[in-house]
């Protein structure tokens, strides 16, 4: 399925300024800035055109553009997906005066993410979120992951391994699981040498340790 049809010349005015919009809040945006959104509509393309379902173009761009737009200035991005989608509809109320398609993009922003606890249902949320999984696989992906995180470092590396490698399992369309595949690989690859350096680390803070006590102990 190509997308099901093509953007009609407001929906492309439409989201000319929902890029402007989107390009200013995310230009500073740590992590997940504008090229992140960007990989994400990317990939959210490629998974339209390759599925059966019939995905609606507009919607599904101003969902992907929108998705992350609760991170920006945020301390945790623990609700973003909730609070993006309501920065988003007071946005979309200026450009779109059908509720019904307001409505459909904000819960692209609100199910894209599990943090939300509430997954996605149509195609176009299905979609965004496969998209923005992949993008969170890979090497960009686990750093663009540790940025902004606080706790010691073997907390930070263990808890980012352990959601990478839960992703994989939850895309929905076969396709991007075949996308995400070289990525999915990265990341093992990534996450077996992070662990074995963490043991040597941990080994190595173990023998400090046991060479301190015995030299008080001569003392």
């Amino acid at each position: 399925m190509v997308l099901k049809r093509k953007l009609s010349k407001e929906e492309e005015k439409v989201l000319e300024k929902v890029i402007e919009f989107v390009e200013e809040k995310h230009h500073r945006a740590e992590g997940h800035d504008y090229s992140h959104v960007l990989e994400v509509c990317k990939h959210s393309i490629e998974i339209a055109r390759k599925i059966k379902e019939p995905v609606d173009p507009f919607v599904l761009l101003a969902g992907a553009l929108l998705h992350d737009i609760g991170r920006v200035g945020a301390k945790s991005g623990m609700f973003h997906g909730i609070d993006g989608a309501a920065r988003a509809e007071e946005f979309l109320e200026s450009l779109i005066k059908n509720t019904a398609t307001i409505h459909r993009i904000t819960r692209i922003i609100v199910r894209h993410t599990p943090t939300s606890h509430i997954p996605p249902k149509s195609t176009e949320e299905k979609v965004v979120s496969d998209a923005d999984t992949i993008e969170r696989l890979g090497f960009m992906g686990m750093i663009r992951g540790i940025m902004g995180k606080k706790g010691t470092m073997e907390f930070i590396i263990e808890d980012r391994v352990h959601k990478r490698l839960g992703d994989y399992d939850r895309l929905f369309f076969s396709v991007s699981k075949k996308m995400a595949f070289p990525h999915y690989k990265e990341t093992m690859n990534m996450s077996n040498t992070l662990k074995r350096k963490l043991k040597e680390r941990l080994g190595e803070i173990k023998e400090i340790e046991s060479y301190k006590l015995i030299k008080e102990e001569g003392s």
